[in-house]
């Protein structure tokens, strides 16, 4: 397998299809949950009063939070519901743009260009297939977390209760439960771990069968194991690649980043040792910062998501002897005129 040409054709390919820069940012969403929480901030002004103190309206609230629990767990209900929600949400959108980034590096290649709305009708169409390896894939890794926490929680209870109890020998065999515990949660966490590298590459291929080859759910397992077998060595290879390219991209936004706060650190430096403070001006200098940088590295993120999804999916092709770079379209040439 050619490494380079495959990382050099995939950068083409990204670089010149911008279509794909947004199924990778839409691909990518559900990294970007937990962050959402972040957009929930409130200014202190309708719970304060001018002089400071609480408001009634504020301290009514209160008191009713205090003398109703059943209101707060009613809340957090909601809260956990609407996310949820939203999280399932994002997970199919991701799910339908990881098969539109696989079939629009497909139609570049055999057909010279894509579209937006080409490559994400085929994850719409694929999707259900996909959606149902993912949660084959899943179901393993659930199945391991639940025996974890069988043997953690049958194990730590009667731990505890030997141990406050004082008898010597429900003490040394506490122990022996202790050292059990740590062997099986230590076996347990080995397993966990190869699986999920097994489970990561039969979803990478699985899916590219699935897309490229139209294979159902049980064909394009057994199609992504095979795959995964019989180029083993050149896949690790790739992988490492992958990660070292992710590891230069993340120092960069790093740098990047550091950069862009160098003048809101140095003001808050300045401003912390002066009579007035932090001003507001470099409150506000910092939030436009912070708008930058998450703008910036939601792009980066982007364009290496459809990247990275790109030089798997030209490996797939390659791996399956499917490959073959089909020149950009030309111009046809003008018929002789007399």
């Amino acid at each position: 397998m050619d490494f380079g040409a495959t990382i050099s054709r995939a950068f083409n390919i990204v670089l010149k299809h911008r279509a794909l820069w947004i199924l990778g940012f839409l691909a990518s969403l559900v990294g970007g949950v937990g962050s959402a929480g972040n957009s929930f901030n409130t200014s202190g002004g309708a719970f304060t009063s001018p002089s400071g103190e609480l408001s009634p309206e504020a301290e009514r609230f209160f008191n009713q939070l205090t003398t109703d629990p059943g209101l707060i767990l009613a809340g957090l209900t909601g809260f956990l519901c609407i996310a949820l929600l939203i999280s399932l949400v994002l997970w199919v959108i991701s799910i339908m743009a990881q098969g539109g980034l696989i079939g629009g590096v497909r139609q570049i290649e055999e057909e010279g260009s894509t579209t937006f709305g080409q490559a994400w009708s085929v994850g719409v169409r694929k999707f259900w297939p996909l959606l149902g390896l993912s949660l084959l894939l899943a179901l393993p890794g659930l199945v391991l977390l639940v025996l974890f926490l069988l043997l953690f929680g049958g194990t730590l209870f009667p731990i505890f209760a030997a141990t406050v109890s004082g008898d010597e020998a429900a003490q040394a065999a506490a122990a022996g439960g202790i050292f059990l515990l740590i062997c099986g949660g230590g076996v347990l966490g080995c397993i966990t771990l190869i699986y999920a590298v097994i489970a990561a590459a039969l979803q990478t291929f699985g899916e590219r069968a699935i897309v490229l080859e139209n294979k159902g759910v049980i064909d394009a397992l057994s199609r992504g194991w095979a795959v995964f077998r019989s180029n083993l060595g050149n896949i690790i290879l790739l992988a490492l690649l992958m990660f070292v390219i992710g590891v230069v991209v993340n120092f960069i936004v790093g740098i990047i980043a550091g950069l862009l706060f160098a003048p809101t650190l140095i003001s808050i430096i300045f401003g912390a040792g002066s009579e007035g403070g932090v001003g507001p001006s470099t409150l506000i200098l910092g939030g436009l910062t912070f708008l930058v940088v998450v703008v910036i590295g939601a792009i980066i993120s982007a364009i290496f998501a459809a990247f990275s999804s790109a030089v798997w999916t030209l490996a797939y092709r390659q791996f399956t002897g499917t490959s073959g770079i089909v020149a950009e379209p030309v111009a046809p040439a003008p018929l002789p005129t007399a």
